[in-house]
């Protein structure tokens, strides 16, 4: 018969990184933001 343990309670846990996945995404999104206000910027500009 198979005895199955219990998950180790004792074991050191990591903290929450989202902030260092984030980070990357947070760059593409306000560069692409500043890209698109330029461009309309730009066309609003030469009319």
């Amino acid at each position: 018969m198979v005895r199955y343990k219990p998950a180790r309670a004792d074991r050191k846990r990591k903290s929450p990184s989202g902030l260092r996945e984030a980070i990357p995404c947070l760059v593409l999104l306000i560069s692409g933001m500043a890209l698109f206000f330029l461009l309309l910027y730009a066309v609003l500009r030469g009319s």
